[in-house]
C-alpha cells in the first residue's frame, strides 16, 4: 500500500499559505514565559494522571495499540476555554464526522484551534510551542493567523456527543507539541526514510523513492526529498487537511493528532505538569 505517514494523507507540492508563515522572533524582554490553564477546573477534570502517555489496549477501539498524545480535561459542555500564552492562530476550522461506503463512521476532531507560541527557552525550556485544543463548540472565537493573548477566550468544549465535537463525549482534548506549527518532526522522518529503504519503497504519487534520503525544507510548508543516488525526487507538503471527503478544511499539521506510536511521545509535553511549573497563577 502507499506510504500514509501517521494515518494520514501527505498532498503533494502545497501552495504554502501566507497565513502559516513561521511566527517571527520577538527579543527576550517582550516574550511572556508565564502561562496559564486552559480552563478554570483543569486540573479537577483530569481523571488520574490525565492519562498522558496512556497505552490504549481496550479490544476493539479504533486507536487499540497507539499511546494517547495530550490530556482529556472532563469538563461540562459549555466550558470557557482560553489561550495558555501570547500566541498566533494556526489552525481554526471543523473537522467533521464521516461515514465511508462500508458504512464505518469515522470519528473526527470536530472543531479545533491550534496556537503557535513563542517563549523563551532559558525560562521554558522550550522556544517554541503549539497548543492543541479539540472537541470544541462550534463558536469559535479566533480565526486563522489572529494573534491572540494570554487568557482569550478561543471558544467552549463542546455539546455531549455532539456533531460539532465528533461525536465524543463532553471533554476537552489538550496537547502541547514541541516546535513550531510547521516543522519536519522526528517521528515523519523517521517514517519517511523506513518507507524509503523498504522493499516497496517510498510511494509519493507517481514517484517511488528508494535507499537513503535527504531532506530540505522549501518554502514556508514543504519538504524536497531527494534519493541519495539522484534516482528520484518529490515535493511533499507539510500539510494535511481533514480526513472527510470532500470537506475543504484549512490545511493542518500531520502531527496534530490525538493517538500515535510510543516513538512520538517525545515531541509531546505532559501539559499538566508542564503548566504546573509555569503557571502564571
Amino acid at each position: 500500500m502507499s506510504f500514509q505517514p501517521s494515518r494520514r494523507t501527505f498532498a503533494l507540492a502545497a501552495a504554502a499559505s501566507p497565513a502559516l508563515l513561521a511566527l517571527g522572533r520577538r527579543s527576550s524582554s517582550s516574550r511572556q514565559p508565564r502561562l496559564s490553564w486552559p480552563c478554570a477546573d483543569y486540573q479537577r477534570g483530569l481523571r488520574g494522571t490525565g492519562n498522558f502517555g496512556a497505552y490504549i489496549d481496550k479490544p476493539g477501539s479504533a486507536f487499540h495499540g497507539s499511546w494517547h498524545l495530550a490530556e482529556d480535561v472532563w469538563l461540562p459542555a459549555g466550558t470557557e476555554v482560553r489561550a495558555i500564552a501570547d500566541g498566533i492562530v494556526r489552525y481554526s476550522a471543523f473537522s467533521p464526522t464521516w461515514t465511508d461506503e462500508r458504512r464505518v463512521v469515522h470519528w473526527n476532531l470536530g472543531n479545533v484551534i491550534v496556537l503557535e507560541h513563542d517563549f523563551d527557552p532559558e525560562l521554558d525550556g522550550h522556544a517554541r510551542l503549539c497548543s492543541f485544543h479539540v472537541h470544541l463548540g462550534a463558536d469559535r472565537r479566533v480565526e486563522l493567523g489572529e494573534r491572540v493573548e494570554r487568557g482569550a477566550l478561543l471558544g467552549r468544549i463542546g455539546a455531549d456527543r455532539s456533531e460539532e465535537n465528533g461525536r465524543y463525549p463532553a471533554h476537552l482534548h489538550f496537547g502541547i507539541h514541541v516546535g513550531a506549527y510547521v516543522q519536519i518532526y522526528p517521528q515523519l522522518e523517521r517514517e519517511l526514510r523506513a518507507a524509503a529503504k523498504s522493499e516497496r519503497g517510498l510511494v509519493l504519487g507517481p514517484n517511488v523513492l528508494r535507499g537513503e534520503l535527504t531532506l530540505e525544507r522549501r518554502g514556508a510548508s514543504d519538504v524536497f526529498l531527494q534519493a541519495a543516488d539522484g534516482s528520484g525526487s518529490a515535493l511533499l507538503s507539510l500539510l494535511v487537511g481533514s480526513t472527510a471527503p470532500e470537506h475543504a478544511a484549512p490545511d493542518i499539521m500531520g502531527w496534530c493528532q490525538g493517538y500515535g506510536p510510543k516513538e512520538v511521545l517525545g515531541e509531546w509535553l505532559a501539559p499538566a505538569k508542564f503548566l504546573r511549573a509555569h503557571a502564571a497563577t
